[in-house]
């Protein structure tokens, strides 16, 4: 049995929540399928659910940050503005997912309950841990089960054409391409798809591929290895056309490239230009011939 089932979510973190809901609904042409709190985190959230995980734009409640992860999150937005704050992993057996993990030589934090209230009254719960970003190379990592029912998907803004369907792809920047493959490969047993020399941009890419999302590890070529582990870097979002996609975007005055022929054979991507936002590609799967 796979050790995870899936990418849960993305987890965005970002200064101005209703900002941040406006500019991704008008991206990914959808509108939020949830909008709450974590009382015990002192945090807030949005959701837009997708077909093969879901996105949380995370911003800090009102008050003092006192939680761990609200003090985290407070660190990370006095850097920049917004980022992929964690990578959410999800698992239908939390308890074994933790001691696959502890016997692999992680040390992630204790199992723990979470909650979220709804503005709509609802309640979501879920039990997760964190593999922390000193033991997970730099990259804050989420194992969660749902134990209620997770974010509905997200239903398309009125006159949209071309919205988002999902999450193709999330890029992780390594410095050291063996030890990161070491980790999310081979510890979280997560399945090696292709490889890719990209000569004109001097890389070497990975795709592993878990529950409909590839975790795209990007590294310079050749045999180096420093000190930094990966990053969380961007994401490209899955659309039925992207040239329909790229002419919504103008519509909605979204700041977006033309569509072109991508790097991967059979796609169509554009790229999304706006300032101060984690980078963002939409892209089209070509029919085969």
């Amino acid at each position: 049995m796979p050790v995870f089932a899936r990418v849960d979510h993305l987890i965005i973190a970002v200064r101005e929540l209703d900002a941040a809901a406006r500019a991704y609904g008008a991206m990914l042409g959808l509108a939020p399928s949830w909008r709450g709190t974590h009382p015990t985190h002192g945090t807030e959230n949005v959701i837009f659910g997708l077909s093969n995980c879901y996105l949380e734009l995370l911003a800090l409640g009102p008050g003092q940050a006192t939680s761990p992860v609200a003090l985290a999150l407070e660190a990370y937005l006095a850097r920049k503005p917004e980022g992929l704050f964690a990578i959410a992993l999800g698992t239908d057996d939390v308890a074994s997912a933790f001691a696959h993990l502890q016997h692999a030589g992680l040390t992630p934090t204790p199992i723990s309950d979470g909650d979220a209230r709804g503005s709509d009254g609802t309640t979501r719960r879920w039990r997760s841990f964190l593999i922390p970003r000193e033991v997970a190379r730099g990259v804050n990592v989420l194992v969660i089960e749902h134990t209620s029912a997770a974010p509905a998907a997200s239903q398309p803004l009125p006159g949209s054409t071309s919205s988002v369907t999902g999450v193709d792809h999330v890029v992780l920047f390594s410095d050291d391409l063996a030890s990161g493959l070491a980790l999310w490969r081979d510890t979280f047993a997560i399945g090696e798809r292709w490889q890719r020399e990209i000569p004109e941009r001097g890389t070497l890419n990975v795709g592993l591929k878990v529950g409909g999302v590839t975790i795209e590890l990007v590294a310079p070529l050749g045999n180096s290895a420093g000190e930094r582990g990966e990053r969380l870097w961007g994401a490209a979002y899955a659309v039925p056309d992207c040239d329909a996609a790229v002419a919504r975007l103008r519509a909605a005055a979204v700041p977006i490239s033309d569509a072109r022929p991508g790097l991967a054979p059979r796609t169509r991507i554009a790229t999304v230009k706006w300032a101060d936002r984690i980078p963002t590609l939409l892209l089209q799967h070509l029919a085969r011939s």
